[in-house]
C-alpha cells in the first residue's frame, strides 16, 4: 500500500473495536483485516487526548473525493447501530475502517471495488 498517513485512535474505541472483532461473526471474516491493520498502526491515546478534527466512532465526517470534487457527510457507527440511521458507514465497511483515525486535511488513497484508486480528503470532524 501507498504511504499511509498516521491515524490516532481512543483507548475506548480500540478496546470496543477489538471486542466486537473477537466475537464469532467477525473473527474470521478476511474483509476485516483492513480494519485490523488500521488498528494496529494507529497510535493509541486516552480519549481526552484525541484532538477534536480527528475521527472517531460515532463522528460526522465531511470528507471529499478529490477526483470527483464530491463532498460527504457521513457518521461513522459500529454495525449495531446501524438500523434506520440516514448517512452513516459502518466501521466494517473499507470506507469507515480508512476514515477512522484520520485528521481534518489529512488524505488516503483509496482503492475503489473497479480497482482504481480515488483520494478522499477529510473536511470536517464532528462529534456528537
Amino acid at each position: 500500500m501507498a504511504d499511509m498517513p498516521g491515524i490516532q485512535v481512543s483507548e475506548k474505541d480500540i478496546d470496543q473495536l477489538e471486542a466486537m472483532l473477537e466475537r464469532k461473526e467477525y473473527r474470521d471474516n478476511p474483509s476485516l483485516d483492513g480494519l485490523r491493520a488500521e488498528l494496529e498502526r494507529a497510535e493509541v491515546v486516552a480519549l481526552e487526548q484525541l484532538p477534536d478534527d480527528v475521527v472517531r466512532m460515532n463522528s460526522t465526517v465531511t470528507f471529499e473525493v478529490e477526483e470527483s470534487g464530491q463532498r460527504f457527510h457521513r457518521t461513522l457507527y459500529y454495525p449495531h447501530q446501524m438500523a434506520g440511521k440516514e448517512n452513516a458507514i459502518s466501521i466494517v465497511a473499507p470506507i469507515g475502517s480508512a476514515l477512522l483515525g484520520l485528521e481534518v486535511g489529512q488524505t488516503i488513497d483509496w482503492r475503489l471495488p473497479d480497482g482504481k484508486h480515488s483520494h478522499v480528503k477529510i473536511i470536517e470532524v464532528q462529534h456528537a
